[in-house]
């Protein structure tokens, strides 16, 4: 097994007893935890809690300590250093006003176990608010352990044993290790530069100064992770498993959701942004080139393409399939987003809207390519990017992510006129057919 890193969260560890060798109010690691220990264990208030950080002590192996007085010394000092727990061990009753949210906090900010310690006294307690669904989305990260318990550090092995089966709990240690080096890789090879040189390098000419956007950083800083993280590897991980079959669709919807999307926290419109008008979706179909110069280089005008609720209540939509003699709905399959049969022209975005945890699709037809004019601002700076608020009544909703986007433009640009000439006659199909049959090999 490998070496879990162990977060206490307790303020009833008595670090009073030696203030003048610890300092209470920052991080706790393992040789503060030797001094605690070598207090008699009747100095300790609680010696169940006793008997648990000495258990993991000894553990050497298995389990690395730190631990902080409360929950707040947790969230300053990840504010500030890099630390990223596997499990964490989270007293309820820490005198803080508010353990639910601190709870919440530390489930939203950091992917770990947590193990709830709490006492007799305050089980209802717990397992009420437990019970709220502001947790439903973290319940495989969470079990109890009471106080009381002698076995409570077996109980953790046989959780950490169990939550090993989570694809992310598997790999927690390894990607985040090797993140940090496929950084440090990047930093390296790019630390001869000022940061100066490197925006200047990169960057746009603008008023007389170069400027890089953060979201172009960002893509230059992605693709060079993606290529250090293939050169590390996953150490030993290998990503093989026998099949196992997922019943809950809409896990697999939301799965599939996160992989195919993203939002951008800026106000720029890039290629692959889904916007929002009322209720209605439009995908922007312009290059990222021509929209970094919106007005000189597109006259004003930005392609888009509307997207189609595939519900029951989209009648307009309904009535346009069935233009067609044989709709060949019953026989329609998209086995990915490019390879829809037998109407080789439409395509859907799976899971693209998500309303309270539902999620709907949405399809798309290349021959409805249409473009949206707008006005040059007032500051008639025609060389200035794209911006949602230069588009009255639309809002960013979301993006398409690679490499799904550059496919789906590809085939877009491929089904928006069409091509074709004159069938074969019947014969000559058969002919033809015939003697390609031929061609297979005999034997």
């Amino acid at each position: 097994m490998s070496k879990y890193t162990v977060c206490i969260l307790d303020d009833k560890l008595p670090v009073n007893q030696l203030s003048d060798y610890i300092d209470d109010t920052t991080m706790l690691n393992r040789n503060n935890f030797k001094h605690l220990l070598s207090l008699d264990e009747q100095d300790w208030e609680e010696q169940q809690l006793y008997q648990l950080i000495n258990n993991l002590y000894d553990k050497i192996d298995d389990y690395e300590l730190f631990g902080f007085t409360n929950h707040s010394l947790l969230f300053n000092y990840i504010e500030e250093n890099i630390f990223s727990p596997d499990i964490v061990i989270f007293d309820w009753d820490v005198g803080e006003t508010d353990p639910k949210q601190n709870l919440l906090n530390i489930l939203q900010k950091k992917y770990c176990m947590i193990a709830i310690y709490t006492g007799a006294d305050k089980k209802d307690e717990v397992e009420n608010i437990l019970s709220h669904n502001d947790f439903d989305e973290y319940r495989d990260r969470l079990f109890k352990i009471k106080k009381e318990d002698e076995h409570s550090v077996e109980k953790l092995d046989k959780e950490i044993n169990e939550k090993l089966k989570l694809f992310s709990f598997k790999l927690n240690k390894t990607l985040k290790q090797n993140t940090i080096q496929g950084i440090d890789d990047i930093l390296i090879n790019i630390g001869e530069l000022s940061f100066n040189q490197f925006v200047s390098l990169f960057g746009e000419e603008k008023d007389g100064t170069k400027e890089l956007a953060k979201i172009d950083f960002i893509d230059i800083f992605l693709e060079k992770l993606k290529y250090e993280l293939t050169s590390i590897g996953l150490n030993n991980v290998e990503l093989k498993t026998p099949n196992e079959d997922i019943k809950d669709i809409n896990k697999i919807r939301k799965l599939w959701h996160y992989r195919m999307y993203h939002k951008t926290g800026d106000d720029i419109i890039r290629k692959g942004d889904v916007l929002k008008k009322d209720e209605e979706y439009f995908l922007v179909l312009s290059s990222d080139c021509h929209l970094d110069e919106f007005w000189n280089k597109n006259l004003g005008y930005l392609i888009l393409l509307k997207l189609h609720k595939i519900d029951k209540s989209n009648e307009e939509f309904k009535k346009r399939l069935n233009y067609r003699k044989n709709s060949n709905l019953n026989d329609y399959k998209l086995s990915s987003l490019v390879n829809p049969s037998p109407i080789e022209f439409l395509t859907v975005l799976p899971s693209l809207v998500n309303i309270n945890s539902t999620y709907f699709d949405y399809a798309l037809n290349p021959k409805e390519l249409s473009s949206l004019e707008i006005n040059l601002p007032e500051d008639k700076n025609v060389k200035q990017k794209l911006l949602i608020n230069h588009i009255d009544g639309y809002k960013k909703y979301i993006s398409i992510s690679e490499p799904f986007i550059s496919a789906l433009f590809l085939f877009i640009s491929q089904k928006f006129s069409g091509f074709g000439l004159p069938d074969f006659s019947e014969k000559l199909r058969q002919s033809v057919t015939d003697n390609i049959k031929k061609l297979k090999k005999t034997k």
